[in-house]
């Protein structure tokens, strides 16, 4: 009898549901490696340098400017004043719940307090490593979009540090251009003039023109144009506008509060909440 010197392996055919078994092990596994690629793309996509929008741009560009010249003009200078920062931003509906939960939760997750009003459609409170207060305000919305304003506002701190606002807006502007790169913004400060010429002393210091001058009894505003700033908005006549600066004489003291805006003051200018020198 024949015997061959090297004998064939034996092949055993797999049943249905072993076959069966294999592929949906296959297709978990493709899902597993799908799943970790996407995972590394968003992680890298985070990691990446995100260009930053011309209105982002523009409001550092502009906030810089203001710190230094204010500088030159506040009593104890820039970091004792009053800082009030507004975004204006649009954005589908719910975008303000979102940015509720995205603001007002910290990185471990943990619920910063905050302060709900206005039937809901103003929520606040103190962000630390902002410096100050944020409020988000739903200003008007409908099933399909919301109009928002976000103030960020220093009033309740002791000082400010320049890094700190610089960084608070850059932060904030990033996470609103997200939602619409073309967000508008506007920014004052707030605190007592140690010139005694102020408005001739900022105008030099901006190589600014006069656009506008109001004067009564006790206040003093006048408007500018300045090539020095990025903002800028049209006023009568054609003309443009992007610095506004307000004098405003206390009836109880002998100090004279300064409030300089850009593009123009937003809100009151006659009260800062400083303590007298």
């Amino acid at each position: 009898m024949y015997i061959p010197n090297k004998t064939m392996p034996i092949r055993h055919r797999m049943s249905a549901k072993q076959r069966a078994k294999r592929t949906k092990a296959g297709i978990l596994l493709a899902l597993l490696v799908i799943s970790v690629c996407a995972v590394w793309a968003m992680w890298q996509a985070d990691r990446a340098p995100r260009e930053t929008t011309t209105a982002e741009q523009q409001l550092q560009h502009d906030l810089q400017a203001l710190w230094t010249w204010s500088d030159d003009e506040l009593k104890g200078g820039s970091e004792v004043g009053d800082w009030a920062i507004r975004w204006n931003v649009t954005g589908k509906a719910g975008t303000m719940n979102g940015l509720v939960l995205q603001f007002f939760t910290e990185a471990e997750g943990k619920a910063i307090g905050k302060v709900v009003q206005n039937e809901g459609k103003t929520v606040s409170g103190m962000i630390t490593k902002y410096g100050g207060s944020l409020s988000i305000n739903l200003v008007q919305g409908d099933d399909q979009s919301e109009q928002l304003m976000i103030l960020l506002d220093t009033t309740l701190s002791t000082l400010i540090e320049k890094n700190t606002l610089m960084d608070a807006t850059a932060d904030i502007s990033a996470k609103l251009a997200q939602i619409s790169p073309a967000f508008t913004s506007s920014m004052k400060v707030q605190g007592y003039t140690k010139q005694n010429q102020t408005l001739q002393h900022l105008k030099r210091l901006t190589d600014a023109k006069s656009v506008d001058r109001y004067e009564d009894a006790g206040t003093i505003s006048e408007t500018f144009y300045t090539r020095m700033l990025q903002m800028a908005i049209a006023v009568e006549n054609g003309r443009s506008a992007n610095l506004q600066a307000a004098l405003h004489k206390e009836t109880n003291s002998e100090n004279t509060a300064l409030t300089i805006g850009i593009p123009v003051i937003t809100g009151e200018y006659s009260v800062f909440n400083g303590e007298n020198p």
